[in-house]
């Protein structure tokens, strides 16, 4: 059933190390590994990195499953953008096949590209897997909220973030239902259909219509809210606890060794 099949990255609930950590921790512990993906060189910096994400993960190693399944679309989408830059990119020829010549930096920086573009979404959609998204958004909140002092609307855009954390997943599930539902119509919506005008408006209009009787609901409830009437407060206190300073310190030192590695090799 479509609905009884888990939302697409949307937060699980657990007890693993990952869950426990502070939302603030998680955050800066990613946007340092996504830092450490894009500075860092191969194989060795870059074999770093994988294990600080790999270590990570294994502590909510129940999750790992269905992030899989989650990111293997996207595996294939970076080995087919990884071919292309293979015989786009200039260099010392390794072969001639018909028309397509692979070059050796080709080869290389497909490596590269494809190894940091996987790390980076795996370790961002950890912190979606084991993060509630107001959680996240109180984490922004936290880190960037210093951008207000120079007039930047800071709150307003981590509230849409917040908002499309929550309602992607969301657009995504009602897409599978309206499919299934119009499939049980007898309507033919596979890939190639799609491209038809009359397929892709039994598709979108039921989509734009349920997510805009959405926004309307989520408008009102806002508002009942008093939301921007005044700063924000939460109910539940956060802090750094021992096991936050643990992961920030593990973090630090693999960033450490991937910057003198960057520099040395």
């Amino acid at each position: 059933m479509i609905g009884s099949s888990p939302r697409f990255l949307t937060y699980r609930t657990g007890t693993s190390l990952l869950h426990r950590l502070d939302a603030r921790t998680k955050l800066l512990c990613t946007m340092t590994i996504v830092a450490d993906a894009l500075i860092c060189n191969v194989p060795w910096g870059m074999g770093v990195a994988y294990a600080l994400a790999a270590l990570f993960g294994l502590q909510a190693s129940h999750l790992l499953p269905s992030l899989w399944r989650a990111l293997r679309p996207l595996a294939v989408l970076i080995a087919l953008f990884s071919l292309l830059i293979v015989v786009a990119t200039p260099g010392k020829a390794l072969a001639h096949i018909w028309i397509m010549v692979p070059t050796r930096e080709g080869v290389a920086l497909a490596i590269r590209l494809g190894l940091q573009a996987f790390l980076i979404v795996y370790t961002t959609s950890l912190l979606t897997l084991t993060t509630p998204p107001l959680a996240i958004a109180d984490a922004l909140q936290w880190a960037l909220g210093w951008l207000e002092r120079f007039k930047v609307p800071i709150r307003d855009v981590i509230a849409m973030v917040a908002i499309g954390l929550t309602f992607v997943p969301l657009l995504i599930e009602e897409a599978q239902r309206v499919l299934a539902a119009q499939r049980a119509r007898g309507a033919d919506l596979n890939m190639i259909a799609l491209m038809d005008e009359e397929a892709m408006g039994a598709l979108l209009i039921p989509l734009l219509l349920g997510n805009l009787r959405r926004g309307e609901d989520l408008a009102e409830s806002m508002e009942a809210r008093l939301f921007a009437t005044g700063p924000r407060t939460s109910f539940v206190q956060t802090y750094f606890r021992r096991i936050d300073i643990l992961a920030a310190a593990v973090v630090a030192a693999a960033t450490t060794a991937i910057i003198v590695l960057a520099i040395v090799v």
